[in-house]
């Protein structure tokens, strides 16, 4: 059917029009006319086709053809996300923020496939219908031809990276590895780590960590030696030397604090693991184990020296 185009509204906050695009739609509906409708909601909003309807307008139409759809605001808005992956040339962090909100409006959409609900926790609740409900990287791949391997990681990239480290990545050629990798930095090394990878002053995220770590090392002052001529008082040093132990402590709650905000961010891509192969998902519990016995040696070698303290004053009591 066909609507005065006078009458369709848009809703602001829509995607602008690229000017070459539509000069480029407009010549080709001149030469063999609209093939594909414009999308509108019931109350005539526009939902997909912002290029033809803009493009009709400067041939000077005043009525396109349209096809009327009784989707929810909801489901408007997924499919104008939906047009624009896949007909606009977006930037990466244009892309990874139009994933952002997608996997936001498929959620609300389909609850069932929030974290939690596909991989067995709550699917004895669940209904056969919601089981049978595409997982949204999946979905996503399907509707826009991307992998969902590359939805995940872009999703990623966008959720995790803060915005200065993304202007920076933006303005630079550096890969989305490179991209993704900056992206599991704490937010307050992630624009430094950007910085220093576009200048190449550092060629890998993983050379920017171990400088970063060698220049902490080398800045700490040592824990227990004394300078050669040692003026300070008894309590003088017991003073130091706590807050130099308390100084450890917070640097040590701080590496696991970043460590659980990473395993927060894992969470959100539990339906990507349960569709690894066993090779894959076993590597993945080894490299856990691996964490837990790195945990469980490094508690024993406390307790032992602290035993050994023990009884080195017991025998000097005694």
């Amino acid at each position: 059917m066909k609507v005065k185009i006078s009458n369709i509204k848009i809703n602001p906050g829509r995607r602008e029009v690229t000017p070459q695009s539509m000069e480029e739609l407009a010549r080709s509906i001149a030469a063999v006319g609209l093939l594909n409708p414009i999308t509108l909601d019931q109350n005539n909003t526009l939902v997909a086709g912002l290029h033809r309807l803009e493009a009709a307008k400067t041939l000077g139409w005043t009525e396109i053809e349209c096809n009327i759809i009784g989707m929810s605001g909801l489901q408007s808005e997924l499919a104008e996300i939906d047009e624009n992956i896949v007909r606009t040339k977006l930037t990466k962090q244009e892309l990874g923020d139009q994933l952002l909100r997608r996997k936001e409006l498929y959620e609300m959409l389909h609850p069932e496939t929030r974290q939690g609900m596909r991989n067995g926790q709550t699917a004895k609740n669940a209904t056969l219908a919601s089981l049978e409900t595409k997982s949204f990287a999946q979905d996503t791949a399907e509707k826009t031809g991307m992998s969902k391997r590359t939805v995940s990681r872009l999703l990623q990239i966008a959720n995790n990276m803060t915005q200065d480290a993304k202007r920076i990545v933006q303005a630079s050629d550096l890969t989305q590895d490179t991209a993704l990798k900056i992206s599991r930095l704490p937010d307050d090394q992630q624009a430094e780590a950007a910085s220093l990878l576009a200048a190449g002053t550092v060629q890998s995220v993983e050379q920017y960590q171990q400088e970063r770590r060698e220049k902490i090392l080398a800045a700490r002052p040592p824990l227990l030696d004394m300078p050669p001529e040692d003026t300070r008082t008894e309590a003088e040093k017991n003073r130091e030397k706590v807050e130099s132990l308390n100084g450890l402590v917070r640097e040590f709650s701080q590496f696991v604090e970043q460590f659980l905000d990473r395993m927060k961010m894992y969470q959100g891509f539990a339906d990507a693991f349960a569709e690894m192969s066993q090779t894959q998902i076993s590597r993945v519990w080894d490299s856990a184990a691996a964490v837990d016995m790195a945990i469980i040696d490094f508690s024993k070698e406390v307790k032992a020296i602290q035993a050994e303290n023990e009884n080195g004053g017991n025998e000097h009591e005694n």
